[in-house]
């Protein structure tokens, strides 16, 4: 039994929804923005290999940026020197010459504590709610945000953002239970209003402004802190708590979501919660929970989430691999940072109503479609540009590649949230987010590890392709599909266990009218 119809009648649009995406959805602008840190941290400010006599320190200085092969002997004369007007993780623990390695270092073991998050953000959703879960998530990311501006040493900033990185996967799962608030038509709404992409801009304006990597991490631990509040004001997921059987609790949410939206609570809430509560009950054989198996149970669901799988990996690769390489880009690095992600805000309406119109599969094919020309665009240029120009038109050009690869993303995201049931949803979605993580692992090296800049490209065009491939070929369209709360086979099930036993029906009703 869907609630779709239920949340028609107390108001899928409403000030309750309002309320929801902006307690639940503006703290992911501090997510965008920690995630991306790294890019300002990993900068490498003007330095000097100098001498005890500290000679005149210029860019046409002999010893601008050179490293010194002895430098851990003791015939060494460095002592390098950085400019202070910008302090980055690089220059507060020399991470340059022979340590730096450990740059991408730390932002991959970030994204390895994002792929713990998303791994068990799925699983403690399902088992313990929505709500306690975001909230955790959301106190961790604050706590430890902040302490990490007291890092006294890179490896324990690096522990540290292992740590920040699992609060922020976690998040990144769990908030989009709003999905189950809402009719299939907002549900685009959630991935694609730009609340990242602002994140990130505030990143560029506060990096600007700050110019010190502690007080980066300060401000965005204190910024996440006021929406911890939201703790006494959003409920539980009516659909988690019907599958739980936990039926007052979500009658209640019922009535509140219809109270603010100026709505009555429908006389048949109650029967079909109870519905789908014993819908349930009678799948679980005295206990059963699900895991992360249940996503790959039967062929054609297994196919399914391979298939997700191997696209949210791809995708996350490239998007997180120009993230961390803007530095790399010519031009001003605050500039290319605020402009690869403000841009975003012009075209995420464009995208809703071609998701809505045309579907979310085949936009995000056009935008998988066009951000692989760019980049075969890029490689070209490298080829039949001359140097003074070429770098100007490469930066454009990876600025697109990374706004299309991110407007793909977005429809993925709403494609998978729409392709599993409630009982499994989170896991899913959970499974997706750790695909993806493992992508985000390896993108910090994409830009990192080879000095020929065609590289990167290479490996950003192979990857769209794959991408491109697998939605066109292997991934349904979920345009216009309802929420199913249970997975295929259950219900069928469960109606040839009511017609073949007509008073267990009429017990269960009986149960739903009490």
């Amino acid at each position: 039994m869907h609630l779709d119809n239920l949340l028609e009648e107390i108001g899928s649009t409403g000030k309750f929804q309002v309320l929801l995406i902006v307690m639940v959805f503006i703290p992911k602008m501090g997510i965008g923005y920690n995630m991306m840190i790294m890019a300002f941290g990993g900068l490498e400010p003007e330095w000097w290999c100098a001498d005890t006599a500290l000679e005149q320190l210029s860019r046409n200085s002999s010893s601008y940026k050179q490293c010194d092969a002895n430098i851990n002997s003791s015939s060494s004369t460095c002592h390098r020197v950085y400019d202070n007007q910008l302090k980055t993780v690089v220059s507060e623990w020399d991470l340059v010459c022979e340590r730096k390695w450990v740059t991408p270092i730390i932002t991959s073991i970030q994204m390895s504590g994002v792929l713990v998050g998303a791994i068990i953000g799925g699983q403690v959703a399902d088992a313990f709610g929505r709500k306690k879960t975001f909230y955790s998530t959301l106190l961790f990311h604050s706590i430890f945000s902040i302490g990490i501006g007291f890092a006294t040493s890179w490896q324990m900033f690096t522990a540290l953002r292992f740590v920040i990185g699992i609060a922020m996967g976690a998040y990144l799962v769990v908030c989009m239970f709003p999905v189950e608030f809402l009719s299939f038509r907002w549900r685009p709404v959630l991935s694609l209003i730009p609340f990242w992409a602002t994140g990130v801009c505030f990143l560029s304006l506060s990096t600007y402004l700050l110019q010190d990597w502690s007080y980066v991490h300060i401000a965005v631990g204190v910024f996440t802190v006021p929406f911890l509040l939201g703790w006494f004001i959003i409920p539980e997921s009516i659909r988690w708590l019907a599958v739980k059987g936990q039926i007052k609790e979500a009658e209640r949410v019922v009535e509140m979501v219809a109270k603010m939206n100026g709505r009555v609570k429908p006389s048949n809430a109650k029967e079909l919660i109870m519905k789908i509560t014993e819908e349930e009950k009678s799948q679980k054989k005295g206990g059963k929970t699900y895991s992360y198996l249940d996503i790959y149970r039967g062929a054609k669901i297994a196919k399914h989430t391979i298939s997700l799988h191997i696209v949210w990996w791809c995708i996350s690769a490239s998007y997180y691999g120009f993230g961390f390489g803007v530095g790399k880009f010519s031009g001003n690095y605050y500039l290319n940072q605020f402009l690869m992600n403000i841009l975003e805000f012009p075209i995420f309406i464009p995208v809703i109503f071609s998701m809505n119109k045309f579907g979310r599969r085949a936009t995000g094919l056009l935008m998988l479609g066009v951000s692989t020309v760019c980049c075969v665009m890029v490689v070209i240029v490298q080829y039949t540009v001359e140097a003074v120009d070429r770098g100007t038109i490469i930066t454009v050009l990876s600025l697109a590649t990374r706004i299309l690869t991110g407007q793909a993303w977005a429809s993925i995201i709403t494609l998978t949230n729409e392709s599993y049931p409630t009982v499994i949803r989170n896991l899913g979605y959970g499974a997706a987010n750790t695909s993806a993580r493992l992508g985000s692992v390896v993108a910090p090296f994409v830009f990192a590890l080879t000095s020929e800049e065609k590289i990167p490209y290479v490996i950003v065009i192979i990857l769209q392709a794959v991408s491109f491939g697998i939605v066109y070929f292997l991934l349904p369209e979920t345009l216009g599909s309802a929420l199913e709360d249970l997975l295929p086979g259950q219900r069928e099930s469960n109606e040839i266990q009511r017609h073949s036993d007509p008073d267990d029906e009429k017990s269960a009703l009986n149960r739903a009218e009490v």
